[in-house]
């Protein structure tokens, strides 16, 4: 059993070991679908050649196609995938060459301050949250269980979280930029889905880049949360 893992690991690697390929599963980050076109031009390559590293990325497990019509998407397989590409990403050493332009300048900052991993929040507006949510007690300090307060807060959002569960509804996910945890689960999903809804959150200008509005600030304000995080 351990040389299948061994083996099924290798396999993943490969899939994911590739410049182009590794841009598109980062591209596909926002929980979003696109065509072949739009990651190609992600990437940077023909339409042919980002057709195959689709194919080989479906191959592998990491992406599903969703089909309407005659127009194929494909998206990030679960969030899994997602975990398991922040993660690696955390592993990166810190210290990477400088962004060359204004606009990577920018989106750099944006990622950074905030940003979409998978469905939750993630960078330093992520970290921020999740510190402060066991500050507040509305999640545990250790094992980052919501705990009642935290299902009274959310409830006053208008967030419906399942009786019965079939993922954490918290849970802690590694953040490459900060190299410290941020939230992940069921609750931070939807947060981000009526945050947006809401217009306590938008997005800046890269399609991952998240930011807290005036509104949403006083929303969080009033548990105290996100009092102290710098602006962008």
């Amino acid at each position: 059993m351990p040389s299948q893992w061994a083996e099924d690991l290798a396999s993943i690697a490969q899939a994911m070991g590739n410049a182009s390929r590794a841009t598109m599963l980062v591209a596909l980050m926002d929980t979003r679908a696109r065509t072949a076109a739009e990651m190609a031009a992600s990437a940077g390559i023909s339409r042919g050649t980002a057709t195959a590293h689709l194919n080989q990325l479906v191959d592998a497990g990491l992406l599903e196609e969703v089909r309407q019509g005659r127009h194929r998407y494909v998206r990030l397989k679960n969030s899994a995938v997602a975990g398991a590409i922040e993660a690696l990403i955390a592993l990166a050493p810190p210290g990477r060459p400088a962004a060359s332009s204004y606009r990577e300048h920018k989106h750099d900052a944006e990622l950074q301050h905030g940003r979409t991993c998978y469905g939750h929040l993630a960078g330093a507006l992520g970290v921020a949250l999740a510190l402060d949510w066991r500050r507040a007690g509305l999640v545990t300090p250790t094992g980052w269980d919501l705990t009642d307060a935290g299902h009274a807060w959310s409830r006053s959002l208008g967030i419906e979280l399942p009786a019965h569960p079939s993922r954490p509804l918290v849970r802690p996910c590694l953040d490459w930029t900060e190299r410290l945890d941020h939230a992940a689960g069921i609750l931070p999903d939807l947060l981000v889905t009526t945050a947006l809804e809401h217009g306590w959150l938008r997005r800046g200008s890269h399609p991952r880049s998240i930011r807290l509005t005036a509104e949403g600030a006083q929303v969080f304000a009033r548990e105290g949360l996100l009092t102290t995080l710098p602006g962008l």
